[in-house]
């Protein structure tokens, strides 16, 4: 509206109200209400027939209600062609209207800026959805599987990447994990140790320095019984970074760099963040 104002030299020369608008805005979705999927799949179409490099695919199921896609334009499948070494996989959004999953994958470039290789749709969370979503990347995307990809610990996600991604070194995002911390160590605990907990966790170069230093501080805080920490140790090599020492990550050991666009996103899609 304020655009409109200084086009129009003021508020009375415009001919509407910002009112107005927001009511237009809402008759327009109203009236995309139930086709949303439909017009969806006629944009994809009309861009394959700008740009025949623009890669998209979507399935229905038994009822023949949308349930899932998967695109990348030309320019993102470029940028892939370079900088896809490293992947960051996030699925922690929904959108609003339909609880649909939105599931981009993102990486780096040269001036460690933020760029989207592609992104997909799914309406669950189940093993078979990811499979179908990491294989759709691989047609899609020119020099195949990356060499790192980084999610959020889940177990339908792991299993998928293992299958499609057998190559491909797994890295779980570490700051989710820190965040963890709190919920899983008493208050007083949580307190006195998580410091060091961080310290080891952090400053650790080599597997073995890590593995002396978390002994050392889970004796130390009394841990020994904590179910959820021995349990993080048992797959230490999926999240520390000692263990990634070795791998080139582009700077990346966490999907902070995906949810850094969840503002964009949400601008974008009306999603909202799980």
């Amino acid at each position: 509206m304020r655009l409109l104002e200084i086009e129009y030299g003021g508020p009375g020369h415009v001919g509407c109200t910002e009112k107005y608008i927001r009511n237009l805005e809402k008759q327009i979705r109203n009236e995309h209400k139930g086709v949303d999927a439909e017009s969806l799949i006629e944009f994809f179409a009309s861009e394959k027939e700008k740009n025949s490099d623009f890669f998209y695919d979507f399935e229905t199921d038994s009822d023949n209600r949308f349930n899932k896609c998967f695109w990348a334009d030309a320019v993102s499948r470029r940028a892939y062609g370079v900088f896809g070494d490293v992947v960051v996989f996030d699925t922690t959004y929904n959108t609003n209207r339909y609880g649909m999953i939105f599931a981009p994958f993102v990486g780096v470039n040269h001036h460690h800026q933020t760029i989207i290789f592609c992104c997909g749709f799914l309406s669950d969370e189940k093993t078979e959805s990811f499979v179908w979503l990491f294989n759709k990347f691989m047609e899609a995307m020119p020099k195949g599987a990356p060499n790192v990809i980084i999610t959020d610990q889940d177990p339908a996600m792991t299993k998928a990447i293992a299958k499609v991604f057998p190559q491909t070194v797994h890295r779980y995002c570490l700051w989710h994990i820190l965040n963890k911390f709190s919920d899983k160590l008493d208050p007083v605990t949580f307190r006195d140790h998580y410091q060091m907990i961080k310290n080891a966790i952090a400053n650790s170069t080599t597997p073995d320095d890590f593995d002396r230093s978390w002994k050392e501080v889970i004796k130390c805080a009394k841990l020994e019984l904590n179910g959820w920490l021995s349990l993080m140790y048992e797959i230490r090599h999926k999240w520390v970074p000692a263990y990634f020492n070795h791998v080139f990550s582009a700077g990346m050991s966490s999907s902070q760099r995906s949810e850094s666009s969840h503002s964009f996103f949400k601008s974008m899609f009306l999603i909202r963040t799980r």
